[in-house]
């Protein structure tokens, strides 16, 4: 238990106004456990304006990993010194969509959250996360890598999302941390090509590392595309939410293809596209978000595996009092991939 009943914390009081503050440690129920954060990763959830502003004042953060310091009388699957990744939602298993596999769309996962957020000192898991989507850490494994489980689990699912095949084409629109671990996961499962884009040359380099096979700046990467695959990806996953790197995205995908829409573009915006196109080609346009437990659970024995690991994925650490330099760090988008905060 922690000696004080005082903690720090990150708090969003707007967009680009992060402030320490100290919060009372939250109180652990019969059924929770307070977890000692380590680390904590940060989102370009975040960071974008519409979607942080809606949520503020609000304590950020939902890639955690600790150390639980306490649990409850009832609780009996945890105990004090485990180490953990705690995902900030679980869903039911019972309800309609959890029967359809589409845990995202579960009310229970929605309104679970973790008290106060990932970004603090302390964190009270309630009883519906900790049952539900709370995964043991390996001794073996650092609590950055266990940082990585949230954010990579997304990316699994939007492969799972866009059907996937081994020895299909993917084409990747943006090389910030997501757009890496695309071209990781795509190498793991089998891609016969993968090109991707970015207008940041340090990421493109970066993307080669990872393995793309080629990488272009956004405004030449359809006629690369054209010129790898003749007809066009087989599968396209678009990282950013703007309506001109959707339409990108469309412009790179081939007969019968997918086009995948990772990020949640801001509530109002439209796109206009040419049906005609889409239906004499067969191409499907697809949504992926967040994940599930299935992700989470696939997504560490993958990091367990060694397919994905922190020491080539994160860039930057800060400390909690820094919380704001590294979302701005982030919100960059320049030469960083994934930027932690350690505690």
């Amino acid at each position: 238990m922690p000696v004080s009943k005082i903690m720090r914390a990150a708090v969003a009081l707007d967009y680009d106004n992060v402030q320490l503050q100290e919060l009372p440690v939250p109180d652990c129920g019969p059924q929770d456990a307070l977890v000692q954060i380590k680390a904590c990763g940060i989102c370009s959830g975040d960071v974008t304006p519409w979607y942080i502003r809606k949520k503020c004042p609000t304590v950020v953060g939902h890639e955690p990993a600790g150390v639980i310091v306490e649990v409850g009388s009832q609780v009996t699957r945890f105990k004090p010194g485990d180490r953990v990744f705690v995902h900030h939602h679980a869903p039911c298993y019972g309800c309609r969509h959890c029967q359809r596999g589409f845990y995202t769309m579960c009310e229970t996962w929605r309104s679970t959250r973790l008290d106060p957020g990932g970004l603090a000192e302390f964190v009270r898991v309630p009883r519906e996360n900790l049952e539900g989507d709370t995964l043991h850490l390996p001794s073996y494994l650092t609590f950055e890598d266990g940082t990585l489980i949230e954010p990579v689990a997304c990316v699994v699912k939007a492969f799972r999302r866009a059907g996937f095949q081994p020895g299909q084409r993917l084409a990747v629109l943006g090389l910030g941390f997501i757009g890496q671990v695309m071209v990781r996961l795509a190498r793991h499962y089998g891609a016969e090509l993968v090109l991707a884009s970015d207008p940041v040359a340090w990421r493109r380099e970066k993307g080669l590392e990872s393995g793309a096979d080629f990488v272009a700046e956004p405004e030449h990467f359809a006629e690369l595309v054209g010129e790898h695959t003749e007809a066009g990806a087989d599968v396209v996953m678009v990282g950013p939410s703007s309506s001109a790197a959707i339409l990108a995205g469309i412009e790179c995908a081939g007969r019968g293809s997918t086009v995948l829409l990772f990020m949640g573009p801001e509530p109002g915006v439209k796109l206009e596209i040419e049906p005609n196109h889409l239906f004499f080609n067969e191409i499907s346009l697809v949504s992926s978000y967040s994940c599930g437990p299935d992700d989470t659970r696939d997504t560490l024995y993958l990091i367990r595996e060694g397919v994905l690991a922190s020491d080539d994925l994160v860039t930057h650490r800060f400390p909690l009092e820094e919380t704001l330099q590294a979302c701005r760090l982030t919100a960059r988008a320049g030469e960083s991939l994934k930027v932690l905060v350690t505690i």
